[in-house]
């Protein structure tokens, strides 16, 4: 374990090298910099009140909470919390976990994004996974989703696209709404809600809107137009599926909070913490491999890579039937129509495969990449 301490300003900038595991940053009221690692190698280069980091493993970092950051790739997961200054990353790895940011500009993340509370704008070019933002008071600008969006209460201009199913629980102000889906879309907007809504959706009859005393313009070919109040924020919401626009509670019940109310203390003490991404479905246990810790690492990794190829397998055959329903992290919430009959799924993979996966990566002939692949593979068997 690689220790550095050393004083600095309370608003000091900050730029971290290229981190082969994971990140952790947490914003403190001290005017001093202090960064860990387990790995081998720790450098801290001090000019000023600017400082380089680099690492040869996972990076932990207290800073003051005005420091602005920089950070080139990160092979792993990044956690950051209490920074109130500009956070701005390259390349993620894994998965990226906020709460209590500034503004938040992202070039890439392969993983999944939850970011809870950004008085700052949050402009984010790529997301591998899902993402899921709330208490957001500047702009939200998030170019390409590959999965599910999830999105509540942003301040700012709110501009999407997403190649799964959409959910968005605002109220909007004057600010522009714009967000395509390559799924289904719902809206839940308070009664007095004052907005414009250009709605469109994959198909007749495909939207719906569900307010007391308020009809929609257009055609039974999946457009409509509707007026809100004075209509003062523009919406424009195009679904590759279903369109549902409601004020009710009802429909929104099970998704009030998204995520577990569970929060994850990590290493930051007397900081709250994240709350971690919502949860996957889970999959039958995998029997463990003889060998102490080293076959319940490899199981634990292999149960996480089947559960990942599980879920977006499972999210894209909800996608292709008729009369879908929004879907968020493998479970449906909503049905905005009667469901066909069902065509009959494939097995599931059994134990046994299971297993002789997970002896052949623990014999070193595969990678867990290619273990995640079979997997995936078997279930479409």
């Amino acid at each position: 374990m690689q220790r550095q301490s050393l004083p600095c300003g309370p608003a000091p900038q900050i730029r971290i090298e290229d981190v082969s595991g994971d990140l952790q940053m947490a914003g403190w009221e001290r005017p001093e910099l202090a960064v860990k690692t387990p790995g081998d190698l720790l450098e801290v280069i001090q000019n000023g009140d600017t400082f380089v980091i680099r690492c040869d493993d996972d990076l932990i970092i207290y800073l003051p909470q005005g420091a602005d950051v920089s950070v080139g790739a990160v092979g792993g997961d990044v956690d950051a919390r209490g920074l109130s200054g500009a956070l701005t990353l390259k390349e993620i790895g894994g998965d990226f976990q906020a709460h209590s940011l500034g503004a938040l500009r992202l070039q890439n993340v392969r993983g999944d994004l939850n970011l809870r509370v950004a008085q700052g704008n949050c402009l984010v070019e790529n997301i591998g996974g899902d993402a899921s933002l709330s208490g957001i008071s500047g702009q939200a600008l998030l170019t390409t989703i590959a999965g599910d969006l999830y999105a509540r209460e942003i301040g700012g201009e709110l501009k999407a696209s997403a190649g799964g199913d959409a959910v968005l629980f605002l109220t909007p102000r004057e600010q522009t709404i714009s967000v395509q889906a390559g799924g289904d879309i719902l809206l839940r907007l308070p009664l007095e809600a004052s907005a414009t809504l250009s709605l469109e959706g994959g198909g007749e009859n495909s939207v719906r809107v569900d307010f007391p005393g308020v009809t929609s313009v257009g055609d039974t070919f999946g457009q409509r137009q509707v007026l809100l109040g004075a209509g003062t924020a523009p919406i424009r919401l195009i679904a590759g599926g279903d369109l549902v626009v409601t004020s009710s509670a009802e429909e929104w019940q099970s998704m009030a909070e998204f995520g577990p109310d569970a929060w994850d203390a990590h290493d930051f003490p007397g900081i709250p913490p994240i709350p971690p991404i919502p949860p996957i479905p889970p999959i039958p246990p995998i029997p463990p491999i003889p060998g102490g810790d080293l076959g319940a690492r490899i199981s634990s990794r292999i149960e996480a890579a089947g559960r990942r190829a599980e879920q977006k397998m499972r999210a894209s055959e909800e996608r292709t039937r008729a009369g879908l329903g929004v879907v968020i992290g493998g479970r449906r919430y909503v049905d905005f129509s009667p469901r066909p009959a069902e065509a009959p799924r494939a097995e599931p993979v059994s134990d046994q495969e299971r297993l002789t996966i997970l002896k052949m990566l623990a014999e070193k002939k595969i990678s867990v990449t290619d273990a995640e692949k079979l997997l995936a593979a078997l279930e479409g068997k």
